[in-house]
């Protein structure tokens, strides 16, 4: 049962952001558009400062579940989480600067 929540947890955040193993993912040559949860107006430094405020709260959520022991298969899931959305976290910083660089106010 508690694995089953956290499969829908992270099915949940993975959706809402667009998540995907990066390994798989090949790189392409012109600039991605930014992602769906970036708002169009928003700058670098406004999204490196929510990205990290988001991450931080996702990783505490991960030490927490890693901490009540429930299971090497949660532990790994939610891990995985993590580390795809620090991609996404980075390649959605990379886009608001190329954009800010482009588009100087």
């Amino acid at each position: 049962m508690a694995l089953d929540i956290i499969k829908l947890y992270v099915t949940l955040l993975s959706e809402f952001f667009a998540l995907s193993d990066k390994s798989v993912v090949s790189p392409s040559s012109t600039e991605p558009p930014p992602p769906p949860f970036v708002p169009v107006g928003s700058n670098a430094p406004t999204v490196s400062f929510y990205l990290l405020k988001i991450l931080g709260e996702m990783s505490d959520c991960v030490n927490d579940v890693a901490g009540i022991e429930l299971g090497v298969e949660a532990n790994s899931t939610m891990k995985n989480l993590l580390e795809s959305a620090r991609w996404m976290f980075e390649d959605a910083l990379a886009a608001a600067w190329c954009r800010g660089k482009l588009n100087p106010v």
